[in-house]
C-alpha cells in the first residue's frame, strides 16, 4: 500500500490521551460509603474488599500508564474518605489524594479530577442523600473544601458522573443503592437535585480558583434511536422522548443548555462525554414504555452489532453522532469514557481502533474535542457486575494484584505517544497477533 493511500488522522497538538478510573471501583476497603453498607449486608451481590487496591499501588498504576503514553489520567476523589462523618474532615484523606495529584504530574500526566462517581458517604444516604434540596448545600461544602485544600495542583474538574446512570440504577432498576426499583418520580427528584449541585459547584470552583479552573460533568450519551427509522411514527416519538429523558433533560437541569426566551448563564466550560453504545427503541402501549419506548433487539435487523460481555451493542459510529449532537452547546468537548468489556482481545483492538476512527472524524467535521479517556486503566470492581466485566488496558488478578498489560494497551499507547491513528498499521498488527490473550484469573 502506498503513503498515499494510508488512512491517517492526526490529532491536535495537546490533546489530552489517557484512561480512567473511579475511586471505589479500584482503591479498596471505601468502608464509610454506601456501597460498601450495601456490599456488606447482602443486598448487593458482590463486596468489592480490596478492588485493585490502588489506594495502595497508585504509583506502580501511574508508572504503567506514562510507560503507554498517556498524558493524562481521570480518577475520583472519595467523598466518604474525605468526610467519613458529616462536618468531619479527614486530612490523612486530603494529603493522599494531593500524592496522588503530585504523582500524576511527576509524570507528565494531567490530572482530571471528578468529585462525585457513584458512591456517596454512608451518613449522606442515611440522610435522604440526593433527594433532599439541603444536599446541593452539603456538596457544595464538600467540593469547596476539596478545591482549598487541592485546588492548585488540578485544572480539571468533574463535578459529578453520569447523573442519569446513577438515577436509574438507584431508583428505576434498583440494582445500586438505595435499591428502591420503579420509583420514577425519585428518579426524577435526583436528576433535578443533582442539576442544581452541578450549578453550585460550578460557581464555587470558579469562586475559590478563578479561571484557572475548567469545570464540566461527565454524561453518559447513548445514542437513541427507533427501531423501525422508515415507517412507525410511534416508534420515532419514543426514541425522541427517551433521547429527550437521557440525553436532553440534564442539560437544562444542569445551567447548561437554556429553554427559550429565557437567557441563562453556561455553568459549565466543557461537556464531558461518556459513550459506550447505542439504544434502540420501539413503542410498547403498557407502563413507561409507552412514553420512552423499550429496546428492540431484533436479531433480524441488519445493522445490528455485535454485542459486547455487558449486551451492550458495539456501534462506532454512534461517537460521531454524538460529538456532533452535543457541539451545538459550543462548548469544548472530551470523552471522559469509552470501552468495552470483552475477554476477546481482537474484539477490544477493533472496538477502539474504530472508535479512534470516528473521533478523528468528528475533529475533522471542526467539532472542538480536547480529549480521550479510555475506560478503563484496568480491570476492576464493576459495581453489581463485580470483577466480572473485563474493560481494563491491564488485566488484573485480584488475587495477587498483578497487572498484566493486554495488546491493545501498546496499539492505544502508539497513538497517545505520536498523537496520530494510523489504521492501516493498527490493523497490520493486528493480524499479525498470536491468539487473543485472556483476563486474568478473578
Amino acid at each position: 500500500m502506498s503513503e498515499a493511500s494510508r488512512v491517517v488522522y492526526r490529532f491536535p497538538e495537546g490533546f489530552l490521551w489517557g484512561a480512567a478510573t473511579s475511586s471505589h471501583q479500584v482503591e479498596g476497603n471505601n468502608r464509610w460509603n454506601d456501597w460498601w453498607d450495601y456490599e456488606a449486608s447482602g443486598r448487593l451481590p458482590y463486596r468489592s474488599g480490596d478492588a485493585c487496591r490502588h489506594y495502595e499501588l497508585y504509583t506502580r498504576d501511574f508508572d504503567m500508564a506514562q510507560s503507554w503514553g498517556h498524558r493524562a489520567h481521570r480518577f475520583s476523589i472519595e467523598w466518604s474518605r474525605i468526610e467519613p462523618e458529616e462536618g468531619r474532615w479527614d486530612e490523612e484523606a486530603v494529603a493522599h489524594y494531593r500524592d496522588v495529584i503530585q504523582a500524576l504530574r511527576q509524570r507528565g500526566l494531567e490530572p482530571v479530577v471528578t468529585l462525585h462517581h457513584f458512591s456517596n458517604p454512608s451518613w449522606f444516604l442515611r440522610k435522604g442523600g440526593w433527594l433532599c434540596r439541603s444536599s446541593v448545600r452539603v456538596f457544595d461544602r464538600y467540593v469547596r473544601y476539596v478545591a482549598q485544600a487541592l485546588g492548585t495542583e488540578v485544572r480539571y474538574w468533574i463535578t459529578i458522573n453520569e447523573p442519569t446512570v446513577y438515577a436509574k440504577h438507584g431508583y428505576v432498576l434498583g440494582d445500586w443503592p438505595p435499591c428502591e426499583k420503579g420509583a420514577w418520580r425519585k428518579a426524577a427528584r435526583v436528576l433535578y437535585v443533582m442539576g442544581k449541585a452541578h450549578k453550585a459547584a460550578y460557581k464555587s470552583l470558579h469562586q475559590l480558583l478563578g479561571d484557572q479552573a475548567s469545570v464540566g460533568f461527565a454524561h453518559s450519551a447513548p445514542l437513541v434511536t427507533p427501531c423501525d427509522r422508515g415507517g412507525r411514527t410511534a416508534d420515532r416519538l419514543v426514541a425522541w422522548l427517551r433521547d429527550l429523558a437521557l440525553n436532553r433533560a440534564i442539560f437544562y437541569l444542569a445551567g447548561i443548555a437554556r429553554i427559550a426566551p429565557w437567557p441563562a448563564r453556561c455553568h459549565s466550560d466543557f461537556i464531558g462525554l461518556n459513550y459506550y453504545t447505542r439504544s434502540v427503541v420501539q413503542y410498547k402501549r403498557r407502563g413507561m414504555a409507552a412514553l420512552m419506548g423499550e429496546e428492540c433487539w431484533d436479531e433480524k435487523r441488519p445493522e445490528r452489532g455485535v454485542l459486547s460481555d455487558t449486551d451492550w451493542e458495539i456501534y462506532p459510529q454512534g461517537i460521531l453522532a454524538m460529538l456532533r449532537k452535543f457541539a451545538r452547546y459550543r462548548l469544548p468537548l472530551l470523552v471522559t469514557e469509552n470501552g468495552i468489556a470483552t475477554r476477546d482481545e481482537t474484539l477490544r483492538s477493533a472496538f477502539l481502533r474504530e472508535h479512534l476512527r470516528y473521533l478523528g472524524d468528528a475533529l475533522a467535521s471542526g467539532v472542538n474535542v480536547i480529549g480521550y479517556f479510555y475506560w478503563t486503566l484496568m480491570d476492576n470492581f464493576e459495581w453489581a457486575l463485580g470483577t466480572n466485566a473485563h474493560f481494563g488496558l491491564a488485566a488484573v488478578n485480584f488475587e495477587t494484584q498483578e497487572r498484566i498489560p493486554r495488546p491493545c494497551a501498546e496499539r492505544f499507547a502508539q497513538v497517545c505517544r505520536s498523537n496520530v491513528l494510523d489504521l492501516d498499521a493498527w490493523q497490520a498488527t493486528d493480524v499479525r497477533d498470536p491468539q487473543p490473550v485472556g483476563s486474568a484469573a478473578s
